[in-house]
């Protein structure tokens, strides 16, 4: 028994000096297969969408989707495509069509507008870019029904309605540099003095009422950019003097990046920008989603890229569009062809505590960083000011933290219960 224990505590001893590895996973997402022996396939133009690439921006509730990769069957139109084909340069599509739906905030009210310092938080523009959800900004931010700028969007970084309890001086880290700080309830416990900052420098200060007789329109603070487009709200739901400490609950919390300019002739991988409505070749295609709004139609506002170069369709070759995005065609015979997209993804496993990690991808809390996005050409920063704004959509690969557990501490835990069981029935 005394030999049975030892050789035990030489292999718990063993397992827990093994490194443990914590190696990056790579995996792809496919789209449907384009298969011109498929009857199912109709001759002419094909496209992909949000149901057939799931890459794509899609919201299930209320079912809007904005994206489609679309080819326009120039060549052989009365025919499907086929293995060898040349696709000709301007005859692939990228198509993103913003669309209107119902805010998080639009809860607090059942009216058809909710207009905090002139700007209608009832609803905003949504749309695809690249996959990355984003926000189209209003022609008139006072009236959505005017329509909108696909040209200028910005990501969406905060919009949830989750509570979040602060207390006064407590700077609350949002997203993207951005901050807020309550500094100050006043001493009935009715007035919050907020501050909002982007790097650490103040850009905005509002003391907000939580009296009774307010409306919850006033009780919303807002912050707006140069062009009175809302770049940060959230509602003041109630404040609290303490004896201690004071407390202050907010609500509906949306944020959103600095503003990216889209001019035409814009390169992005393999696409050119071709113009902001849809053209005539897609009027009537009913694409992804279950909304109102899923169908296109002649002049509707929409992002339009057009490819800027030839594609060959030969066997077993891939085609870069856009960042990790590909076109794939498989190795058949001619004229058979299997065409589909792809979107490539990376999961960064934290490495076990005490082992190497890689440079640059954990930082000394343990947290996973993303790897340096891709930057986008011709931007606005919300103050007016010339920068660089980065979409999620740009980066050489995507980055999802992993909830993997790190194989090892099982087969430890494991000995551990088969030495405690041999003692005690010793």
């Amino acid at each position: 028994m005394k030999k049975m224990i030892g050789i035990l505590a030489i292999l718990i001893f063993a397992i827990t000096m093994l490194p443990v590895s914590a190696e990056n996973v790579t995996y792809e997402i496919r789209s449907s297969v384009y298969d011109n022996k498929d009857p199912a396939i109709s001759a002419g133009d094909f496209y992909w969408d949000a149901n057939s690439f799931p890459t794509l921006w899609y919201q299930i509730k209320p079912g809007l989707s904005s994206e489609l990769f679309y080819i326009h069957n120039t060549w052989n139109s009365s025919s499907t495509i086929r293995l060898g084909d040349e696709v000709p340069s301007g005859d692939l599509y990228y198509v993103s069509k913003p669309q209107l739906k119902k805010t998080k905030i639009a809860d607090l009210d059942e009216g058809k507008t909710f207009i905090v310092d002139g700007c209608d938080l009832e609803k905003y523009y949504l749309m695809g870019f690249f996959g990355a959800q984003h926000t189209s900004m209003p022609l008139d931010p006072s009236n959505l029904s005017k329509g909108c700028r696909p040209d200028e969007i910005a990501k969406i970084l905060m919009d949830n309605d989750d509570k979040k309890n602060m207390a006064t001086g407590e700077e609350w880290q949002l997203a993207g540099g951005w901050s807020l700080v309550v500094q100050q309830i006043d001493v009935e416990g009715n007035k919050v003095y907020l501050e909002l900052r982007k790097k650490g420098e103040t850009v905005d200060t509002d003391v907000i009422s939580t009296d009774m007789d307010q409306t919850k329109q006033e009780k919303t603070y807002i912050y707006k950019d140069e062009d009175d487009k809302p770049v940060f709200y959230c509602y003041v739901d109630s404040a609290f003097k303490g004896s201690d400490s004071d407390l202050v609950v907010l609500n509906y919390v949306f944020l959103r990046g600095d503003t990216t300019k889209i001019n035409n002739g814009d390169s992005y991988g393999a696409f050119d920008v071709e113009g902001f409505t849809v053209p005539d070749i897609m009027n009537g295609v009913n694409y992804a989603g279950s909304g109102a709004g899923t169908v296109l139609n002649t002049g509707d506002d929409a992002l339009v890229m057009a490819s800027n170069t030839d594609l060959v369709l030969s066997a077993d070759e891939d085609f870069d569009l856009y960042g990790d995005i590909y076109m794939h065609s498989e190795d058949t015979a001619s004229p058979d062809l299997k065409l589909t997209l792809k979107k490539k993804f990376t999961i960064e496993v934290p490495a076990c505590p005490g082992n190497a990690t890689s440079e640059g991808n954990q930082t000394s809390s343990g947290a996973v960083q993303e790897k340096p996005l891709a930057t986008v050409p011709d931007t606005t920063s919300a103050n007016g000011q010339n920068s660089t704004e980065t979409t999620e959509s740009q980066q050489g690969t995507e980055v999802v933290q992993s909830s993997m557990k790190v194989p090892g501490f099982e087969i430890f835990i494991g000995l551990i219960g088969i030495l405690a069981a041999v003692g005690i029935r010793k």
